[in-house]
């Protein structure tokens, strides 16, 4: 996830402080604290819902595609243990061609 529990906090207390002063101008200073403490808590749910959505955003493609390919080197080996030596080497051929075709 994004950031840390910090950011919420002092997301939170940026939000709260402004509550508060902006309501002390008009109201008691009990009402003023009750506002602050309920905007304390607004803002920091909605930090976290901030970092959940820019780690959901960051989410790094490349860790997938690791565990993906580790995979898939295992499912080969498997494939290919099976096969004698000759019949490996027609396979890496005929991958090796595929390869080289692709990419022209």
């Amino acid at each position: 996830m994004a950031g840390t529990w910090k950011f919420n906090i002092v997301f939170a207390l940026f939000g709260c402080m402004i509550a508060f002063f902006s309501s002390l101008l008009q109201n008691s200073i009990w009402t003023s604290i009750v506002r602050a403490f309920l905007t304390f808590a607004i803002f920091f749910i909605f930090a976290f819902v901030i970092r959940w959505m820019v780690a959901f955003i960051q989410k790094d493609e490349s860790t997938l595609d690791v565990s993906r390919k580790e995979r898939n080197d295992e499912h080969v080996e498997q494939m290919i243990e099976g096969l004698s030596e000759e019949e490996q080497q027609e396979v890496a051929q005929y991958i090796r061609q595929l390869l080289s075709h692709e990419e022209k």
